[in-house]
């Protein structure tokens, strides 16, 4: 028997309180400032209703814009590629473009990477975690990822604001390309170090 208008209606209310309770006790898990005031926004927005793409805008992140990689969902659900790189995601990894993370990625950290983003897609709720990755030439650099979820018109989540936290802000820019990307992309990024105002497509 199918539910009704109303039944469903209570399903759904049930399931955003939940996501709302778990983002709720993310946020004692999340130590940076920067993350957790984007998560309180995040947090926010979800009393009012589902979170949509446009909800993911310039004025929910603030100042912690630069730090924000805007991801998309792909078709197939289970790949995922960059929209919006923030100046200091781009100045750490180098401009990522809109290549599939499954050729963009080496095969362990894309792993790890997919188990994380699919979590967030599967419950429909942000989500932490920790990543340390090395450079060509040794360098070690960690960052933490805090993943946001927006969906569809359908529920799906069709996108992810992930907003990178780097403890060590000075020395944690390599000077060479990232062991975390194929081994094509690793040729082709080079040393640069330069800064590019990535965020300015937000606007």
């Amino acid at each position: 028997m199918a539910m009704n208008v109303a039944q469903i209606a209570i399903n759904t209310n049930a399931f955003s309180a939940r996501q709302i309770e778990r983002a709720t006790a993310l946020c004692e898990r999340v130590g940076e400032n920067r993350q957790r005031t984007v998560l309180g926004h995040w947090i926010a927005l979800a009393r009012k209703g589902p979170i949509r793409r446009r909800d993911l805008s310039p004025e929910m992140f603030g100042r912690a814009l630069q730090y924000v990689d805007l991801i998309e969902v792909m078709e197939s659900g289970d790949d995922y590629r960059h929209i919006i790189e923030g100046r200091e995601i781009i100045r750490r990894f180098g401009r990522s473009g809109e290549d599939p993370f499954s050729t963009l990625y080496e095969t362990s950290y894309l792993g790890r990477l997919n188990a994380f983003y699919q979590t967030v897609q599967i419950t429909g709720t942000p989500n932490l975690r920790r990543f340390v990755v090395q450079s060509m030439v040794g360098e070690e650099m960690t960052f933490t990822q805090l993943a946001l979820p927006a969906t569809d018109a359908k529920g799906r989540v069709s996108h992810l604001a992930v907003v990178f936290d780097f403890p060590d802000q000075i020395r944690s820019i390599p000077t060479a390309s990232l062991l975390i990307h194929s081994g094509w992309r690793r040729l082709e990024r080079g040393t640069e170090r330069e800064t590019i105002p990535g965020d300015r497509l937000w606007r």
